[in-house]
């Protein structure tokens, strides 16, 4: 999985909008589909930035904390526990990875690559 789908994965089921944006309990409902698009994309192309700049022995290592923490440092603005739930599910995601190898009359076969740890 490349680290821009982790990434992707890692908002859509970690980020937790209210806790992180804890005013958008004041912003009008016509503007805040636009307010937290935005900031999820900022969000996205920071953990991307810093991820590829600085991250890849954090990775390497399986070490969300330093992940985060570097993310933190970096300045991604995030709440540190989300970051750090964020930061976990990354690091878990690229450990997995699978690929199609054959699919024949209805059944599939994957190559899967994985660590457990």
């Amino acid at each position: 999985m490349t680290i821009d789908a982790c990434i992707a994965h890692a908002i859509q089921t970690d980020l937790d909008i209210l806790e992180a944006l804890p005013e958008v309990q004041e912003i009008p409902v016509e503007d805040l589909e636009m307010y937290i698009e935005r900031y999820v994309l900022n969000i996205q192309r920071a953990l991307a930035r810093v991820i590829q700049e600085r991250g890849e022995k954090f990775l390497k290592g399986k070490d969300a904390a330093g992940l985060c923490a570097t993310c933190l440092e970096a300045g991604v603005n995030l709440p540190p526990s989300v970051l750090l739930k964020m930061c976990q599910t990354i690091i878990q995601l690229t450990t997995l990875d699978a690929e199609l190898v054959l699919e024949s009359q209805g059944t599939s076969l994957y190559y899967v690559k994985m660590a457990v740890g």
